[in-house]
């Protein structure tokens, strides 16, 4: 592996996604036809089947569902640097559930159902990461 993965920003279906959140804004997709708000992007709602669908801006606010903290850097050693790290299953206000990392955490204390909010990592591939942060 020659650096960590980066999103495919030319991805139709994700592409909103990517340009939202380098406006450090996170948008989901919502259905016309039901109002579902859903991630991730696809084609069609997975509440009712609908192709009509639009993006919108929700909150970023959330409660962590589940976490993990992270201590080894797996595949190679491009994530030694990032370890011990957490990743969490967030659902948003909005509904959706949300895999990211959760930044600056007291990891001594974070527990299930913390309330957190969005922030954004501008990484120098030109992509700008969603992640979280408890709020108190």
């Amino acid at each position: 592996m020659t650096g960590k993965p980066r999103p495919d920003l030319n991805d139709i279906a994700a592409a909103p996604y990517w340009e939202a959140a380098a406006r450090h804004e996170l948008a989901m997709q919502c259905c016309d036809a039901c109002g579902m708000v859903f991630f991730p992007p696809r084609d069609f709602c997975p509440g009712c089947w609908s192709g009509e669908l639009s993006w919108q801006t929700v909150s970023g606010e959330g409660t962590v569902w589940t976490f993990t903290e992270v201590h080894v850097a797996f595949y190679d050693d491009i994530w030694a640097a990032d370890v011990p790290y957490v990743v969490a299953v967030i659902e948003l206000d909005e509904g959706p559930r949300m895999l990211a990392n959760i930044v600056e955490p007291d990891t001594a204390s974070l527990s299930i159902g913390d309330r957190v909010e969005a922030t954004f990592e501008d990484r120098s591939e030109g992509v700008s990461l969603p992640m979280f942060r408890v709020v108190k």
